[in-house]
């Protein structure tokens, strides 16, 4: 019996048809944390570039609205949102969320929009299933939403005076001046640095506890980062409402200083929120500020400041925030509360960010056609370690592996279990063959020790085996905070074990923020060498040469006293390897360490890493593997069906 031509066509347009859709969903199955659901709807936004300068890692706002987008077709709280460029998907964060009003605002870092050209990225949304990955943390250049009930580790500085208190309240701080004095100042500021063409943007209100109206003065903006009182940057708010509002300039290299008159009115209520942002930036060569309330451009607040009025240094700058009380002591007992702060990117002209496909554009989505930023180079001495933390190395072929070692990079810690154990050789081959040494990190989301153990037994046995060996391994200390003793313990039998049983392979030991540096020494002869982390899974990390050094300055003391060695744990973003502040952070490190015996360098991890393969469960990796498993069953049955259909047909 024949079969009409009719129907092998209608079999092939559905084979065509479904490897149409499998294009389509392959972008979105590559999203983060899909849940096992896919993306059903996706948008096109649109980003022109007015500051006639390549800008990288650029945080854009994406302002959504019932004009522009459906928010029924996405979840209550914007969950499933994702951007991609390309094949690559993007950080973001939701700072705000309204169905009700029918408002939102994304902020997305996009790697690269070359100067006077239009990019495009696309957001998806439409899946029921995924989970939240909003992040300002890995979106800006410094993020903190003060959760806790204590200001993060390494984030800020702090100090108070009088009857100024600092606290942090239900995911609030709060800066207080509680009594009538005119020395009542509370105050933070940044641990990290920043350069120019910066912006410091906070979510405030301010609440009057006492008998004065107007509420303490509340000062924002950017101080130098060697000395507050040499030079700076500053808003001050004063009276009820806030109807005073002037800057404070200072630079002491020039001797200038200058307090503007009252420039404007926030004219905002007591106990409202809303935001406000100090932006620092450099236009014709001239160093300006401006002034945001409520994302708005206040115009009257703009002002140039140069070499003959008022120089301020282009310097490296702290965030700085602070309340205080009013110089004539009358009652005015009250704090500025903060929902979150950040620092972003600012240029002068920001890009033109618009929703939806824009007809005729000449906008293209490809990082590819556009210059990629240049790499990072870091010098490394002779005896130096330099090495970075890789989770999953699908992306990682022989050109990465060789810009990793052009970089500066000479050991990879590689995530190994079980199971991908031998899936790893031809990447440790490679490794090899670029200079680069590779451990196996055995990390404690795979388990308890028992767990461990096997992963380390079945590494001793891969090497006996295999055509490309580990070169170490790699393991996680208990942080020992619920039972010092018996977590303590723990680890020295775990570290005996596994000196045992790694076939004489160094042993590298990660020690956590939280451990106790007195249990150093007591494991000093199981390990070759130490990580000092500076990072943790609560979202505390470090990232200043000099909070560093002082964060570990008693642990490496208890190091160098066990006659050990050290590599410093730092926390990075995803993309280090073009960040110029990751490559003078690790270099600034290795100077201060210069004539240390017991440094021997620095271990870097893309902290977003670090996040999710802590809390990684086995069902993350099944829900992914379905869907393409599923279109692979589909593709064979139909091709099998029309190889059928022609065979009856001849």
């Amino acid at each position: 019996m024949k079969v009409s031509g009719l129907k092998i066509r209608i079999l092939w347009y559905g084979l065509i048809t479904l490897l149409f859709i499998i294009g389509f969903t392959q972008t979105c199955a590559a999203l983060t944390y899909s849940g096992g659901g896919e993306w059903k709807n996706s948008t096109e936004i649109n980003i022109k570039d007015n500051s006639r300068q390549d800008l990288t890692n650029y945080q854009i706002p994406v302002v959504l609205n019932n004009s522009n987008f459906d928010f029924s077709k996405a979840q209550n709280a914007g969950q499933d949102i994702r951007f991609t460029s390309g094949d690559r998907q993007l950080q973001h964060w939701v700072e705000e969320w309204d169905v009700q009003s029918g408002r939102a605002k994304i902020w997305v870092r996009v790697p690269y929009i070359a100067s006077g050209e239009a990019t495009r990225i696309t957001m998806h949304y439409g899946n029921p299933l995924a989970t939240d990955i909003s992040s300002g943390a890995s979106t800006f250049q410094f993020f903190d939403d003060f959760s806790g009930n204590n200001l993060a580790f390494g984030n800020w500085e702090q100090f108070t005076t009088g009857g100024g208190q600092i606290s942090v309240v239900s995911g609030t701080l709060r800066l207080i001046v509680p009594d009538y004095h005119p020395a009542d100042i509370s105050r933070i500021k940044s641990s990290d640095d920043f350069p120019i063409n910066s912006m410091f943007v906070v979510k405030r209100k301010k609440v009057t506890t006492g008998t004065d109206s107007r509420g303490p003065v509340i000062v924002q903006g950017f101080v130098d980062s060697r000395n507050e009182d040499r030079s700076n940057m500053l808003i001050s708010t004063e009276l009820e409402r806030e109807t005073k509002v002037n800057w404070i300039l200072k630079n002491s290299t020039a001797d200038v200083s200058r307090t503007t008159a009252d420039l404007t009115d926030l004219n905002v209520a007591e106990d409202t929120w809303y935001t406000t942002g100090v932006a620092w930036y450099l236009e014709d060569e001239l160093g300006k500020v401006a002034f945001f309330k409520d994302g708005a451009r206040d115009n009257k607040m703009d002002l140039t400041t140069t070499e003959r009025t008022n120089n301020l240094n282009l310097i490296n700058v702290k965030a700085y925030l602070l309340a205080r009380t009013y110089p004539d002591v009358s009652d005015n007992t009250g704090y500025a509360a903060f929902d979150y702060a950040y620092v972003r990117k600012f240029v002068s002209g920001e890009p033109t960010v618009t929703v939806g496909r824009v007809t005729g554009a000449a906008a293209q989505e490809s990082t590819n056609d556009t210059p990629e930023p240049a790499k990072i180079n870091v010098t490394v001495p002779g005896g130096v370690i330099n090495a970075v933390r890789i989770f999953d190395t699908t992306t990682y072929d022989a050109s990465s592996l060789e810009e990793l070692n052009a970089s500066g990079f000479n050991l990879i810690m590689v995530r190994t279990n079980e199971e991908n154990i031998w899936s790893l050789e031809r990447f440790v081959k490679n490794a090899h063959e670029n200079g680069i040494q590779v451990y196996a990190m055995i990390t404690r989301d795979a388990g308890n020790s028992t767990s461990m153990m096997d992963t380390a037994q079945q590494v001793a046995d891969y090497n006996n085996k295999s055509l490309a060996r580990f070169d170490g391994m790699n393991i996680a200390l208990n942080p020992c905070s619920e039972d010092p003793n018996e977590a303590c313990e723990d680890n020295l039998a775990l570290l005996e074990s596994l000196r045992a049983s790694s076939g004489g392979l160094p042993i590298a030991v990660d020690v956590p923020v939280s451990y106790d540096r007195s249990a150093l020494q007591e494991v000093s002869d199981e390990v070759e060498f130490f990580i000092l982390l500076t990072y943790n899974e609560q979202g505390e990390h470090l990232n200043n040469t000099a909070t560093i050094i002082d964060s570990i300055s008693a642990k490496m003391g208890e190091v160098r006293g066990a006659g050990e060695n050290a590599l410093i744990g730092i926390a990075v973003d995803e993309d280090y390897m073009t960040d110029t502040q990751v490559q003078d952070l690790i270099e600034g490190l290795q100077d201060y360490y210069s004539q240390d015996t017991a440094f021997m360098g620095t271990a870097i991890v893309v902290y977003e890493d670090y996040r999710e393969y802590s809390q990684v469960t086995p069902s993350t990796d099944e829900n992914r593997a379905i869907p393409a498993f599923t279109v692979l069953i589909a593709i064979s049955m139909l091709l099998g069906a029309v190889y059928i259909l022609k065979k009856k047909n001849k």
